[in-house]
């Protein structure tokens, strides 16, 4: 811990002592049967609040310092002004004691000098020392000093011992680490990518890296001689079984887990854990070294959703083929029925008609994820886009009792694709919303300019919102909450967004609303 640190916690302690012996001195008349002091009292307590307010604004800790030992210093040479006796004169040295634990030579001979311009200025030229009090006075005085100065030094010894502490027991480790075997400096190595710590037998830190540092978000100072819980709580259990194995000489490499930061957040781990022993074989220590592998299981998720979509395209092409052909053929029996005015089951044919209609449309959705579509891009403008979509969209808006707003920037924006692709997600997008939101909500399309060349297209509504279980499925095929849905809604849109260089997000809260963020590239 550097010097700095280390005076901006002594500033905090010297700052509360003062305001505190200022209030309990402004209190004393009430536990004493004679008059003690005034202004004095009352000036520390100013003086108290001014240092609390520049402590907060984060004012240079030395200016603190040095204003800190200046306002005792005149609380005392106010206090002679209203003392019974010379006896307060020996006050002066508290402001010295103070100054004297900041470990700072400068500040103890400046206090030393302006003391002695002091005792001369009361002494000689405002004959401040001669005045006589009782004895109960005198005896109040000598015991207020001396619990003064004894509370001052006990609180800056506590305050101060873990400290020492955390710097003896990192001096213990370096000591344990000279008589270890060669891989265990190898620890230290501070340029280490992967985060690296070393505990005792008593499962207590007693070193960390940088990266361990940044990956966990513990600093050296918070960690040396702590057990902390780097596992969330349902793993502990666990982790206590493999720390003990590890302490019996057992290692673990490469092992797949769950840790937990500082703030609480979980992320997927990959940690090593080795026993560390001394000449004799004995283990001394242990070492964890842990990596984060978040991104790595979210790629291999999104490799398990490509070889989905690489089913899903498989059966595309072979349902398209072999049933396609058969549902043309009862279809147009169908349709033969319906129009036979004495065919008394018309309603039965109807609903037949329907289901093959919806049949067909979901063969219509596998064949887009069956192969690439053939495209001839051109230059789309997205507010005309927009505007034949809100159209179209109107008359069910309208019977639904739905709100739409929309918020255009003054100028268009163009993106590179085909119309009719685009098109049919913002149509997907806007049918979700629509019945999400059921009756009477709102809708709200904001189209602005984004960084790196993009423009953003954002659809907000304030319908029921989707859980956290189910927005974490929305994107695998096949899945959905819809009695009548097939689950390739949006994965058809975000294929055909990837397919145009974009991005397509979904943010929501269940019972709040749902927010589809579509990023394009601008031509």
């Amino acid at each position: 811990m550097d010097r700095s640190t280390n005076n901006q916690r002594r500033n905090k302690l010297f700052i509360h002592i003062f305001g505190s012996a200022s209030i309990l001195h402004s209190l004393l008349p009430a536990a004493v049967n004679f008059h003690t002091a005034l202004y004095s009292p009352i000036f520390g307590i100013i003086s108290y609040i001014i240092l609390l307010i520049l402590q907060y604004k984060k004012i240079n800790e030395r200016i603190i310092q040095i204003l800190v030992l200046l306002l005792m210093n005149f609380y005392v040479f106010i206090l002679n002004f209203e003392s019974f006796s010379a006896i307060t004169v020996i006050y002066f040295v508290i402001p010295i004691i103070a100054s004297a634990l900041y470990y700072d030579t400068l500040p103890i001979i400046f206090l030393g000098v302006l003391t002695a311009v002091e005792t001369l200025l009361l002494a000689l030229v405002f004959d401040e020392l001669s005045a006589r009090a009782s004895l109960s006075y005198i005896h109040l005085s000598l015991f207020v000093f001396i619990m003064v100065v004894l509370i001052l030094t006990i609180l800056h010894s506590i305050y101060f011992s873990r400290i020492w502490s955390q710097l003896e027991q990192k001096n213990e480790s370096m000591e344990k680490a000279l008589i270890s075997k060669d891989g265990y400096l190898q620890l230290f190595f501070e340029t280490a990518k992967d985060a690296i710590a070393v505990f005792d037998s008593n499962n207590k830190i007693i070193a960390i890296n940088p990266a361990f540092e940044e990956l966990y978000g513990w600093t050296s100072e918070e960690c040396i001689g702590q057990s902390l819980d780097l596992v969330p709580p349902e793993r502990i259990e666990e982790a206590n079984m493999r720390t003990f194995q590890v302490q019996q000489g057992e290692s673990f490499s490469l092992l797949e887990t769950v840790d937990i930061k500082k703030d609480g957040s979980l992320f997927h781990a990959q940690i090593t854990l080795s026993p560390i022993t001394d000449e004799f074989g004995n283990v001394v220590a242990t070492s964890v070294i842990s990596r984060d592998i978040s991104y790595q299981k979210e790629a291999e998720k999104l490799i398990v959703q490509a070889e989905k979509l690489k089913l899903a395209g498989e059966i595309a092409a072979g349902v398209a083929h072999e049933i396609r052909n058969p549902m043309t053929v009862i279809s147009g029996f169908v349709q033969m029925m319906q129009e036979d005015p004495s065919y008394p089951y018309k309603d039965y044919t109807k609903l037949i008609h329907s289901e093959l209609e919806r049949i067909n449309l979901i063969i219509g959705e596998f064949l887009v994820l069956a192969k690439p579509q053939a495209s001839a891009p051109k230059k789309i403008s997205l507010r005309q886009t927009m505007d034949d979509i809100i159209v179209l969209f109107g008359p069910q808006l309208n019977s639904h009792g739905i709100l739409l707003t929309n918020h255009w920037q003054k100028d268009d924006f163009f993106i590179l694709g085909e119309d009719h692709r685009l098109k049919q997600v913002l149509i997907n997008l806007l049918k979700n919303s629509v019945e999400a939101i059921g009756q009477h909500g709102q809708i709200t399309i904001s189209v602005e300019n984004f960084d790196d060349g993009f423009v953003s297209l954002r659809l907000r509504d304030n319908g029921s919102g989707i859980s956290r279980e189910v927005l974490l499925k929305i994107f695998e095929p096949f899945y959905t909450t819809k009695s009548e849905g097939t689950g390739l809604g949006l994965i058809i849109s975000q294929k055909i967004i990837r397919e145009l260089g974009g991005s397509l997000e979904i943010e929501s809260e269940e019972g709040i609303g749902t927010t589809a963020t579509v990023l394009l590239p601008k031509a």
